[in-house]
């Protein structure tokens, strides 16, 4: 077996890179999208704590 190195040419290593980085953004994006998601869910489930905990104190009265 021959494994034989090849170096792609100027254009195609520079489509090749210009894809990379559109997938790569393509990824930050939806990080994004799900921290924003997870920061909505946090907030609200912080709510509802606060909500139990002083309905809790209400009845305890």
């Amino acid at each position: 077996m021959t494994n034989k190195s090849y170096i792609p040419d100027l254009e195609t290593r520079s489509k090749n890179v210009t894809q990379w980085r559109e997938a790569c953004r393509k990824l930050d994006l939806v990080t994004l999208m799900f921290d924003e998601l997870i920061a909505i869910i946090e907030a609200d489930l912080r709510q509802q704590k606060l909500e139990k905990l002083q309905n809790t104190n209400k009845s305890e009265r």
